[in-house]
């Protein structure tokens, strides 16, 4: 009888261990089908940014959700142009284009009354509609021809001047979106409408500056309706080079009424993330647009530093409330930059009251109640 030698016959099966140890491991299976294969595609799902496993003949051959970029099932929603949406996010798209239209007009409406301190966007000269994936490509292969018009992948303005001197804001947003991506859409053109009616002609904006005011309106739409998809959804695109993020800070330092004086009389063509205070820097004289406007701007030109602190209003209710000092609006317990004189100082709201306010000012905190004129 012929002794094999010790450990022989676990050095046979050594290649097969791990190939085991592999299989027994791997919990995914096909995202699709279902299936188990030794050789397995990984895809990330570009709405929760999760890697998800799929077989080879799912990721080649099945069609894609637009929306996650994943391949999808059986149950997949295909529309008329083409679109396909797994049975996840068909759920979260807006797919009827009446639907979609009142959510249009309910963003707009909030619109207004999230600005309405500073300014009024365009109302009874825009048409907002809501078109599909062939009518988008149609309308974008158009915008090259058209200075300083948006050509966003989602929405799009065509802005002109008929008989009159006055504007018309026709303007399209594609379906099939989510409802916060669509507000935050819906801001971002209806921004580009306020442009074109408020700036004019010789202010030389750059074309990724205007787009970032557009994304700073459309983004604040989206918090005031607490679409945080949508808000991080405008974080993350870069397509402004960076100018978002600036206003982004430009409206947290200095107030979105800075920000609008800016946009009109600013001197520079782009916000400076190296000099972000040049955003106070605005010509002296008022220069207003060539063309007759349909309704006048609630914000009219620049104003002279107050001397002192002055609560020039409160607007809102119940927890809502906001103090309007000088050129910054404060709720309870928030602060920020307020000039006046020759300061930029910091001011800390404490209290509202019926007919006053209750401040901290600078960093020694010294307490004032500042009163409404006539009070």
């Amino acid at each position: 009888m012929v002794k094999r030698a010790p450990g022989l016959f676990w050095c046979r099966w050594y290649w097969f261990i791990p190939l085991c140890l592999t299989v027994a491991l791997r919990a995914e299976k096909c995202w699709v089908c279902g299936k188990d294969p030794l050789s397995m595609f990984s895809i990330t799902d570009q709405v929760d940014q999760v890697k998800r496993y799929f077989c080879e003949d799912c990721a080649k051959h099945r069609p894609r959700c637009v929306m996650c970029g994943l391949p999808t099932n059986d149950k997949a929603t295909v529309l008329p142009d083409g679109r396909v949406f797994c049975e996840r996010d068909a759920k979260v798209a807006v797919l009827d284009p009446v639907e979609a239209k009142a959510i249009c007009v309910e963003a707009k409406d909030a619109l207004n009354l999230l600005f309405a301190r500073f300014t009024t966007f365009p109302d009874t000269n825009v048409t907002v509609e809501i078109v599909d994936r062939n009518r988008m490509d149609q309308l974008l292969q158009q915008a090259s021809g058209f200075d300083r018009q948006c050509p966003s992948v989602q929405g799009y303005i065509l802005s002109r001047v008929v008989q009159g001197g006055k504007w018309k804001h026709p303007i399209s947003i594609l379906d099939g979106v989510p409802r916060g991506q669509l507000i935050a859409v819906c801001g971002h053109e209806y921004a580009h409408a306020w442009v074109r009616e408020n700036v004019a002609p010789t202010r030389d904006l750059n074309r990724a500056t205007e787009e970032g005011f557009c994304e700073l309106v459309g983004y604040r739409l989206a918090e005031n309706f607490n679409e945080e998809k949508a808000m991080k959804r405008v974080k993350d695109n870069h397509y402004t080079e960076g100018q978002f993020a600036l206003f982004l800070d430009a409206d947290t330092t200095y107030g979105f009424y800075t920000i609008l004086q800016w946009m009109k009389w600013g001197t520079d063509h782009e916000l400076l993330g190296e000099e972000p205070d040049r955003i106070r820097r605005i010509n002296e004289k008022q220069v207003r647009p060539t063309v007759v406007t349909p309704q006048a701007p609630l914000v009219s030109g620049p104003t002279p530093v107050p001397a002192q602190l002055t609560l020039i209003g409160i607007l809102g209710s119940g927890t809502k409330r906001l103090a309007l000092i000088n050129d910054c609006s404060l709720g309870a317990g928030e602060s920020g930059k307020v000039r006046f004189g020759n300061t930029n100082t910091t001011v800390r709201c404490v209290e509202i009251r019926t007919n006053s306010v209750v401040v901290e000012i600078g960093a020694e905190k010294r307490l004032e109640e500042l009163a409404l004129k006539g009070s």
